[in-house]
């Protein structure tokens, strides 16, 4: 189950809602283009979005490209990348405009990137949040904290539980990940008192595909509850995009 409540308001700008319920809207604040190693372009996406509500993010490994076509389709998505760091540890990045983005790339990671490892940079964790923390209004969050191999950051990073202290949220819902790892993440969540994210991490078309169907089930039982909420009208003058906030989206996470 998707804690749709538990989004930081850094999103609020990027939310592309027509309407006040949640049909049809599709979330997701980690996937992968053709400009890293995914085999969707930005005209597949371009295309599967139009038409659509949505909350979006294209966070490639270490690269830019794809996020930056997008947006010249005119799609309003939220600037991301995924960093990877020296040791392989991971995370999502985002940013409140596309210039602090490209700023970043261009002097932090373009010439810092592992030539023989597409998801490595040469600097570590450390380096990254203090040149991001000191520099960027950003929001950052870990990705598939309880992943697979490499990627089970809570087994194989000793820092882990010191990170979680210095980000803004977690990754609680992965697509690629089964029931029991997203649940372990989301009881971390709360015991660090985080927001939360969520995504495919989707590589291939047939990954988004599967993803939309299992938000069209999540979204019929959370949309059930905000349009119970949207009929006492006695809520006058606030815009339907802030109408989520009634039921506890983060308000003091920025």
């Amino acid at each position: 189950m998707i804690e749709f409540n538990e989004l930081s308001v850094f999103f609020d700008s990027f939310i592309e809602k027509k309407n006040v319920l949640l049909e049809n809207f599709y979330f997701d604040l980690h996937m992968h283009t053709t400009a890293s190693d995914g085999d969707m372009d930005a005209k597949f996406m371009a295309n599967f979005l139009d038409n659509k509500d949505y909350l979006v993010s294209i966070t490639d490994h270490n690269e830019i490209s794809g996020a930056l076509e997008l947006k010249s389709k005119g799609f309003n998505i939220v600037p991301g990348i995924e960093l990877g760091c020296s040791d392989g540890f991971e995370i999502l990045v985002y940013f409140k405009n596309f210039d602090d983005l490209e700023k970043f790339y261009n002097e932090e990671v373009k010439d810092y990137k592992n030539k023989r490892r597409m998801a490595k940079t040469l600097r570590t964790i450390d380096e990254y949040l203090d040149i991001l923390r000191g520099n960027y209004n950003v929001h950052i969050s870990i990705p598939h904290i309880s992943g697979y191999a490499q990627k089970n950051y809570l087994k194989n990073k000793s820092y882990i539980f010191d990170v979680l202290k210095k980000v803004d949220s977690l990754e609680i819902y992965n697509h690629s990940l089964s029931r029991k790892k997203n649940i372990i993440a989301k009881e971390l969540r709360k015991r660090y008192n985080l927001s939360a994210t969520f995504g495919s991490d989707a590589h291939s078309k047939r990954d988004i595909i599967s993803y939309s169907k299992y938000l069209n089930k999540e979204e019929i039982r959370f949309s059930k509850f905000i349009d119970k909420i949207y009929k006492i009208k006695s809520i006058g003058g606030i815009g339907q995009k802030h109408i989520l906030h009634f039921v506890n989206l983060k308000k003091t996470r920025a």
